[in-house]
């Protein structure tokens, strides 16, 4: 399928279990996207739907959290319709392929806005114009709104007309996370639906974020994004398994803990295990205290089971290092080390009586580090000592 290949320069605030609002709707279109289709996250748009047949739906997704953005002399609305005009006109966009979709959250309305989701016509599109003019002159109207309807006022009448006709208000939901969990609720448990459409949002997130570092457009197939759901979704209603919630960090953030080289980093050092193991090991660990928060948070632990878990950790660890200090006499603390860090990784260990994923036990081993609880050199407390911990 050929996709125009102008990218979006524009973003919105609000926040959403953790997401901006973008992912949240790149997900919903994602699961919602007709076979065959791809759908894009600032590309073409906030987010756009890329057809089979060759058409696409544009959506400009503004959160109303602080203010209305659809209000009549809101910025926003004015720059949002200049953002289409230009796309159409320079940007190579097929006018009368496209839809145009402007996604409120939480529900807000305008006079002039109302009168442009219900237009279809020239005679209607020349009415609003019209309005447009006499708003421009109203000295109520800022500096910044004004330039915007000059940009509107500006643009070809006739393209004008036809992207109103092919507009529409998308402004019913209190919450863009509300339609989500009603497409979930009717797969999962009730429990289960929130961390499953977080989950859903980060999976769809983490795709676009891998396609950006690689230098590439964020363009996601529909049906290969629904092949990864589905088979989570499967995996987490298996009553013996914990299913990670956390999406993976991304390089910035491993790069910052790095930066401040927290405890369980500098018993790495001290074992010398090397830029890629320790990167390793600081994902695991950051991945780990999400989810830790997010079983907790949904309800999929039991209070104080974490302390048995860490409990039993502590005491396999203590069995391998004691093993290692028994057969390994001749190797120095820093090779001894290594071997014990790296046996106690390959611990397989359940919580509650389920499996969980496989960086859980090594993030919770560097927890445990991080907290002085174990140490992987035979001398660790001393050397950290000596290195001003």
């Amino acid at each position: 399928m050929n996709i125009a290949s102008k990218p979006a320069a524009h973003a919105a605030p609000g926040q959403y279990l953790g997401f901006a609002l973008q992912p949240v709707r790149l997900c919903h279109h994602l699961l919602t996207a007709p076979p065959g289709a791809l759908v894009s996250l600032e590309h073409l748009d906030d987010v756009a739907v890329h057809y089979p047949n060759g058409s696409v739906l544009l959506e400009q997704c503004k959160s109303a959290l602080k203010q209305n953005p659809v209000s009549d002399r809101a910025a926003d609305l004015w720059k949002t319709f200049s953002h289409w005009f230009e796309g159409c006109g320079r940007g190579g966009i097929d006018v009368l392929k496209a839809r145009f979709s402007l996604y409120v959250v939480p529900t807000r309305a305008g006079k002039l806005v109302q009168a442009l989701h219900e237009a279809r016509t020239e005679e209607e599109a020349a009415s609003i114009d019209a309005k447009v003019g006499r708003l421009l002159e109203n000295s109520a109207t800022s500096a910044a709104c004004a330039s915007h309807l000059r940009s509107y006022l500006a643009a070809d009448k006739n393209l004008r007309a036809c992207v109103i006709a092919r507009f529409r208000l998308e402004n019913r939901d209190q919450s863009p996370v509300s339609p989500l969990l009603k497409l979930i609720e009717v797969t999962v448990p009730p429990e289960l639906a929130l961390p499953i459409a977080r989950s859903a949002i980060g999976i769809a997130k983490e795709l676009a974020d891998e396609l950006i570092r690689q230098g590439k457009p964020a363009i996601i197939e529909g049906d290969v994004y629904k092949r990864q759901f589905r088979s989570f979704v499967r995996r987490h209603n298996l009553p013996d398994l914990l299913v990670s919630l956390a999406p993976k960090p991304v390089p910035d953030d491993i790069e910052a803990v790095l930066a401040v080289r927290p405890t369980f980093v500098r018993q790495l050092e001290i074992i010398d295990v090397g830029l890629d193991e320790t990167s390793r090991a600081v994902s695991d660990y950051l991945r780990t205290s999400a989810d830790k928060t997010m079983w907790a948070e949904q309800g999929l632990l039991y209070p104080g089971s974490l302390d048995l878990w860490d409990e039993d950790l502590i005491r396999r660890h203590s069995a391998i290092r004691g093993e290692i200090e028994d057969t390994h006499t001749d190797r120095t603390g820093v090779v001894r080390g290594r071997l014990a860090y790296r046996q106690s990784s390959r611990i397989e260990a359940a919580l509650e009586g389920r499996a969980v994923p496989g960086h859980f036990v090594h993030g919770c081993l560097n927890a445990l580090a991080d907290d002085f609880r174990i140490g992987w050199h035979p001398d660790y407390a001393a050397l950290l000592h000596s290195d001003g911990s």
